[in-house]
């Protein structure tokens, strides 16, 4: 059981870094993707907005511990953790108003570029897509980081009997 579980944890460390390294460029190509096609969507033109400033919001999310200002002890600042709560506070309030943009305009015409009804299709269906695995991705990591807290609590307790007996 032990080796089985740290072949698990070991293994899912690789991959977050992988997935994380993905995730860091996402914003880049949601900005680039949002400007490219600013006037491509005439049934909602705030989605290309909202994948615009959301990926200069979550960019900035990225940039933001770079720069923190951080005191011999490790921990932040205050200014830079009422800045990052911010951006946090400010990145959920956007999600949930790119998906009513997104979800309103659902299913626009791909074909007819001057139609009212037409909507480049690589930007609906990025806005589209990001914003279900979104929606798909918050209880799975509200999940996991249950799973990881029973683990860690399960290990903790087993260790504190075997030292008792």
């Amino acid at each position: 059981m032990g080796f089985a579980s740290t072949v698990f944890f070991h293994g899912g460390s690789i991959c977050s870094v992988r997935i994380s390294i993905l995730l860091s460029l996402l914003p880049v190509v949601i900005i680039g993707l949002g400007a490219k096609h600013i006037f491509d969507c005439p049934k909602q033109p705030m989605v290309p907005m909202y994948l615009l400033v959301g990926g200069v919001a979550c960019l900035c999310l990225q940039i933001c511990p770079i720069f923190y200002c951080r005191p011999s002890d490790g921990s932040p600042i205050l200014p830079c953790r009422i800045l990052n709560s911010l951006l946090l506070l400010f990145c959920s309030i956007w999600f949930i108003t790119g998906s009513v943009f997104v979800y309103m305009a659902y299913q626009p015409n791909y074909e007819s570029r001057h139609s009212v009804e037409y909507c480049e299709r690589i930007l609906y269906q990025v806005a589209f897509w990001i914003t279900n695995a979104i929606y798909i991705s918050i209880p799975l990591l509200l999940l996991c980081h249950c799973c990881k807290t029973c683990w860690e609590n399960r290990s903790q307790n087993l260790c504190s009997i075997s030292t008792l007996c």
